[in-house]
């Protein structure tokens, strides 16, 4: 496979504790393969949304995880399908107050955006099959990223941009 066609595929995950991350990254260990040596971001506090708080309640946290092999930038729909079994297996391990303790979203890191996979559609999102879209969440562009009309708040984060240029460093490194 050509180089200019694999991508960092990592995994956005928050939930209702840091618990429900330690789970996310050992199974996405397992599932996936080793993570990145630098393929583990801090935890964020997560923005209070109203569209989170009747399911998985307040104060949650957010972590990213990168794997270490790059994948097809083809791969989300199949990876998102895999995320969501995830969230189930983790649920059932570790029963919590609230009905969606964790959520998992992957997304890949090429050299000029950060698409992520959703299950949820929207003018903005294409279709790529089994009930799952994509989005360019962030663009890179006059030396850093952008967020877009459509991008999730969190997702403006300066601490967010840092953790995923390294990647798209060696990105463009490779090429």
């Amino acid at each position: 496979m050509r180089q200019d066609t694999l991508a960092y595929l990592f995994f956005g995950a928050f939930g209702c504790s840091e618990a429900y991350l330690d789970d996310v990254r050992e199974l996405i260990e397992r599932e996936y393969g080793p993570l990145d040596s630098f393929g583990v971001s801090q935890v964020f506090d997560f923005p209070d949304a109203q569209s989170y708080r009747d399911t998985m309640g307040t104060g949650l946290k957010r972590q990213f995880f990168v794997c270490e092999e790059r994948h097809r930038q083809d791969c989300l729909a199949e990876v998102k399908h895999g995320a969501i079994e995830l969230e189930k297996r983790i649920t059932a391990k570790r029963p919590a107050a609230v009905e969606r303790p964790i959520n998992i979203d992957p997304g890949i890191i090429n050299d000029c955006r950060i698409i992520l996979a959703s299950t949820k559609d929207y003018s903005h999102r294409i279709y790529r099959g089994g009930g799952i879209w994509e989005e360019i969440t962030l663009m890179y562009r006059d030396g850093a990223y952008r967020p877009l009309p459509w991008t999730y708040r969190d997702f403006t984060n300066p601490g967010y941009h840092e953790f995923f240029e390294i990647f798209r460093d060696r990105v463009i490194q490779e090429l």
